[in-house]
């Protein structure tokens, strides 16, 4: 049934620009509608590629305008000299008329001249994106913003160099566009767009991007490839950039590098922002309104009138409504909710430590998990961290306690790749990590939470441990945006195992409320069972306990040893609370101004005049 709904959607694709120009002249419809109406599609497709980017990515581009202008560019060139010259010229009679032949000939060329124009844009996005995705900040806005003004200048350059004139005009003999089929393609290319990214973001290997606009670090820490993942949002958005503008520049026959500057940019990102970031629906709704506010602002007697009535309609919704017209609601979520429909919570189910069916890994035969040899690291003039060395066994809880300042978090973050020491090794079954990301390093089998929590608090709870399961799919984004049946079993799999994890945590009554709005105790289940799903053999624990009540403590220290037994880890325990540490760790290390002054037996610490001398101040007595 899902392969026959592909058939007859590929089938409308190519049928509907067929049907269009036939019935063209039936339409009933002025030119002043048809290009109101085409615009809009453009629009919609350039804001929907660039939601992606800004909206669920949390990248900001503002130089969307020039894939548009390279899409324009390109595809014109292609149409002018590849068509026309190397073919000796296209008789115009062959292009004319309401034949069978002659409406397939029109749009198999219109198909070839987009497909080579988003080529362009999509090698230009790489070539802009690799170096800018790789830094965090407002990098990607620097760099596009600048590449807008590159392709400006390079394009008005050639054309002033080949013609006394300030556009590229693609040849006559391509006038071959009907209105009929200007719309139907337009709409076309805007409905794929909202298709494609749609079923990006509503699978299990598109949530990274929300994930990543709301932490980067935290998206890291659960083995997600951010640069990888940024890379292929911008590539998605420039793609479709860059086939609306060469959609744009065949149907006027023009394509002026003035009009796809800053300016141009700036009325695409209006409509992202003004409809929500992180709402598809919201953002082709604003993009459609939007369009028909300035097209009906151009009656207006003076344009200095058309600017002030645009701004304060910008001014007002921003005031009114400053998280976007939809915020990050679709439609179907409003529907439900004036319906008095909203998702029910899922009903709690046992929380024995041998409920459910997940298995994340076999146990290993490998007597040491992790191993720390003579780890050093400094900042600048400071050595926060001076020969560190550790041994973690297999199925082994490990803790590692220290006074404030002492090194302790800074170990993780060497260990979990967040920080490369100056000089050691770190080893895992054997491996070496030093160089490896922190998504690499999770993918090897070393999960970790943070002393402060990083949830995706604006991502459901369910999302929350779903995305940390991303890096072991076999179906990827291809997968997701064709929705083949292997990517829906897989998806079913997938949400099996997340509520399988969240039941043992008994946060499964939970799994449909945002992250965020959970209780503090919750938010560290959560932060522990979205660790557990990317199937690590080394789960390092950075201040579990912090801002528990003792019955939570408790728990927390049967839940850590069930955790252990279940799942086959080893657990490596940051904790300030020494009866937590002193009742569930089987060894300790102690740190103290980055050096290692005692480890051995629980006893054996508690009784340490060193560690009483540096930390602890008298003997801990275990209740």
């Amino acid at each position: 049934m899902r392969q026959l709904r592909n058939i007859i959607f590929i089938a409308s694709i190519i049928g509907v620009p067929i049907l269009g120009q036939c019935f063209a002249d039936t339409a009933g419809v002025d030119a002043y509608r048809q290009a109101i109406l085409i615009k809009i599609a453009l629009n919609i497709t350039l804001a929907v590629g660039l939601s992606l980017i800004i909206g669920f990515t949390g990248q900001f581009s503002l130089g969307h305008a020039a894939f548009m202008s390279v899409g324009a560019i390109v595809s014109a060139f292609f149409s002018g000299y590849v068509i026309i010259r190397w073919t000796g010229g296209v008789d115009p009679a062959w292009l004319e008329g309401a034949t069978v032949s002659a409406i397939l000939l029109r749009s198999a060329l219109l198909a070839l001249a987009m497909l080579v124009g988003t080529v362009a844009a999509a090698l230009a996005s790489i070539v802009v994106g690799i170096p800018s995705l790789r830094l965090r900040g407002d990098y990607l806005a620097i760099a596009t913003l600048g590449f807008g003004e590159i392709v400006y200048n390079l394009i008005l350059i050639y054309i002033q160099r080949t013609a006394a004139d300030t556009a590229f005009y693609i040849p006559n003999q391509l006038n071959f566009m009907a209105n009929g089929v200007n719309i139907a393609s337009s709409w076309i290319l805007a409905l794929l767009a909202i298709v494609v990214v749609r079923n990006i973001v509503s699978a299990t290997a598109g949530r990274a991007l929300p994930a990543i606009r709301e932490d980067e670090i935290g998206s890291m820490a659960v083995g997600i490839r951010t640069t990888r993942y940024k890379l292929l949002a911008f590539l998605v958005g420039s793609m479709f950039a860059g086939a609306a503008g060469a959609l744009e520049g065949h149907q006027i026959l023009t394509v002026n590098p003035g009009v796809y500057r800053f300016d141009r940019s700036i009325e695409i990102i209006v409509p992202v922002v003004l409809g929500g970031s992180g709402s598809l629906s919201g953002c082709i709704l604003a993009s459609a309104g939007f369009t028909y506010l300035l097209e009906r602002l151009r009656d207006l007697p003076a344009q200095q009138y058309r600017t002030i009535v645009y701004a304060a309609v910008l001014v007002l919704v921003m005031v009114l409504r400053p998280q976007g017209l939809m915020g990050r609601w679709e439609i179907r979520d409003v529907w439900n909710r004036l319906r008095r429909r909203r998702p029910q919570p899922q009903a709690a189910k046992s929380t024995a430590p041998d409920a459910g069916i997940v298995t994340l890994n076999p146990k290993s035969d490998a007597p040491l998990a992790l191993e720390c040899q003579d780890l050093v690291i400094k900042f600048g003039g400071l050595t926060a961290v001076n020969g560190f060395n550790l041994t973690l066994r297999n199925h082994e809880i490990l803790g590692l306690i220290g006074p404030n300042g002492a090194g302790k978090t800074t170990c993780f973050n060497m260990i979990t790749g967040m920080y490369r020491p100056t000089s050691g090794n770190i080893l895992l079954n054997g491996h070496s990590l030093v160089g490896l990301g922190p998504a690499r390093i999770n993918h090897r089998g070393i999960a970790r939470t943070f002393q402060n929590i990083r949830l995706f608090t604006d991502l459901s709870v369910l999302d929350n441990v779903r995305i940390a399961l991303h890096a072991h799919l076999k179906t990827g984004v291809p997968s997701a945006v064709l929705r083949t049946n292997e990517f829906y079993r897989e998806e079913a799999r997938t949400r099996q195992t997340a509520e399988q994890l969240l039941d043992i945590f008994g946060l499964l009554h939970k799994a449909d409320l945002n992250a965020g709005s959970l209780p503090y105790g919750d938010q560290r289940r959560l932060e522990i069972a979205r660790a557990l799903a990317t199937r690590p053999r080394v789960l390092c624990l950075d201040e579990p306990a912090a801002g528990m009540n003792p019955a939570e403590k408790s728990e927390l220290m049967d839940l850590i040893r069930r955790l252990r037994d279940r799942f086959q880890l080893a657990v490596l325990l940051i904790e300030h609370d020494m009866r937590v540490v002193m009742g569930v760790c089987e060894r300790i290390i102690v740190l103290d101004h980055g050096e290692m002054i005692a480890q051995g037996k629980p006893e054996e610490i508690r009784d340490n005049p060193k560690v009483i001398e540096a930390y602890l101040g008298e003997p801990v007595k275990v209740a």
